[in-house]
């Protein structure tokens, strides 16, 4: 077997499962690198949404005090992460790189996002519980072994849950 006829084997799922884990990746992506615009400007827009939404009763009632005890005191090093989790994630998602554990981290971050937004999942204005399904749906279906570096990654080291 070789990379495309081992891709292209179950066709429809694969295909399906890789326009889904480039779409999502290129969203994170895109969404990461607006954030590089400005040196801590991120940070203070991540405080300020913080705040005005514990202020406002958006945020969900056991996140506030994760949000006010940990992010707001921390949130250079959150936004950091959040920053490096969008492009590296999103950049892993692209090609196929990693994808279980990019998946992961974007599933991880999009269900964050939901609860400081006082989102839940069968909100209809929730896009981060769309993107937290895509995400799901990417890393159970080991979406980077067809038409990714996983497919190399895999043959290489298969007993690495990763890819």
């Amino acid at each position: 077997m070789s990379f495309v006829s081992d891709s292209l084997s179950q066709v429809v799922q694969r295909v399906l499962l890789v326009v889904l884990r480039v779409y999502l990746g290129t969203v994170v992506l895109v969404a990461g690198w607006g954030k590089l615009s400005g040196e801590g400007e991120f940070a203070s827009r991540l405080v300020g949404m913080a705040e005005r939404n514990i202020a406002n009763g958006s945020t969900h009632g056991f996140y506030q005090g994760f949000l006010e005890g940990v992010v707001v005191p921390n949130a250079g090093l959150f936004a950091a992460l959040v920053i490096m989790g969008e492009v590296l994630g999103g950049l892993a998602l692209i090609t196929g790189t990693a994808t279980r554990l990019a998946a992961g981290g974007t599933a991880f971050m999009m269900l964050n996002f939901m609860f400081l937004k006082g989102r839940w999942f069968w909100m209809g204005s929730s896009n981060d519980a769309a993107f937290f399904f895509i995400a799901l749906i990417v890393m159970l279906g080991a979406a980077g072994r067809a038409f990714g570096v996983d497919y190399y990654l895999a043959k290489r080291w298969p007993a690495v849950k990763l890819w």
